[in-house]
């Protein structure tokens, strides 16, 4: 980046954290809460181990915010991630592909998926619950037929860097969060494309009539969603050296909770990715703490799903203070106006 790009990207950042100061609280509170939970969170391998967890939705989530703001919802994430992870393995493991080849075409796979995704919504005028509802079975069952239902072990020391490696006792997934927070940043708040996103969000109708193509828009953060779903399907086959039907399962969920917990607005038109990446946190060590303190499964899918009520509720109230905030202003407007 050039120094006034830099400038931009610190000044940003500040913004970001002035809107998202009560994602920020919250994830003071529960990492406080967490400390005093469990003797063992604390520790180096814990929090790297919650870093590495977070990665892989913090992936997802990131492309998930483009088509939230957007006002729509991608239910296939998950799916998507069984898919590319289950494709890529099959083809090192046994069709003897290229490392490289096989990850670039599970990628593809992706992308062009969510191109569909995005042109069914767009071109056919179907909600998105619906439409990535069904790309959801459509891609699980895919990955089912594909691997018989069975896991397929892949033995390739390379393709276990990817997802596993460590980098100064980093996990690798870090840097690629990194590297993506800064791209999608940049793409979201310093390029056309990125107010696009916000305008179609804010009042599609206007974004139409101003000139915008709301559907090209749309479907290119359904594009951006198969393919970043996918790229973390294939990190998290990596960890597990196997491709897996059942992988990703939930994701879309976690993927929601943090764009949601973080500030992004469900009926589109709001949020930031920082405001996502603190909510991929918030829930990553809500998981974490959660398996420390030896509660199942079944239970943590229980809190996730109260964390994104209160989230959206508390987010909600903010907004109509704000809506009755802008109404007051402008009504001592109008009565200045008007001479009363």
């Amino acid at each position: 980046m050039k120094e006034s790009q830099l400038k931009d990207f610190g000044v940003g950042f500040k913004n970001a954290a002035k809107v998202n100061i009560g994602s920020i609280v919250a994830f003071a509170f529960v990492f406080i809460v967490s400390i005093f939970v469990s003797s063992r969170f604390c520790t180096v391998s814990n929090l790297l181990s919650v870093i590495r967890n977070a990665a892989t939705n913090s992936i997802c989530a990131f492309a998930m915010t483009f088509v939230m703001i957007t006002g729509g919802i991608d239910l296939s994430v998950g799916s998507f991630m069984s898919l590319s992870g289950c494709l890529c393995t099959v083809l090192v493991a046994w069709k003897n592909f290229p490392l490289p080849a096989a990850i670039l075409l599970s990628l593809c796979v992706g992308a062009v998926y969510g191109l569909i995704n995005g042109l069914i919504i767009t071109k056919l005028n179907m909600p998105p619950f619906i439409v990535t509802l069904a790309a959801m079975n459509i891609l699980r069952g895919s990955s089912y037929l594909m691997t018989d239902g069975r896991p397929v072990i892949i033995d390739n020391k390379v393709f276990a860097e990817i997802g596993g490696g460590l980098w100064n006792n980093i996990p690798i997934p870090v840097f690629y969060v990194i590297v993506l927070f800064i791209v999608f940043w940049f793409l979201l708040n310093r390029t056309r494309f990125g107010r696009h996103v916000y305008a179609v969000g804010g009042n599609i109708t206007a974004a139409k009539y101003s000139g915008i193509k709301t559907d090209k828009v749309i479907t290119i953060t359904y594009v951006l969603s198969g393919l970043m779903a996918s790229f973390a399907g294939i990190i998290l086959s990596s960890r597990l050296n196997s491709g897996q039907p059942i992988i990703g399962d939930g994701a879309e969920m976690d993927a929601i909770a943090a764009c949601v917990v973080g500030g992004v607005a469900m009926t589109g038109g709001a949020g930031t990715l920082f405001g996502t990446q603190v909510g991929a946190f918030i829930i990553a060590i809500l998981s974490n703490i959660l398996n420390l303190s030896g509660i199942n499964s079944y239970a943590q899918l229980v809190a996730k799903g109260i964390v994104i009520l209160v989230a959206v509720y508390l987010y909600s109230l903010r907004d109509a203070k704000k809506g009755i905030r802008f109404m007051r202003i402008k009504n001592r407007k109008s009565n200045e106006n008007s001479g009363i």
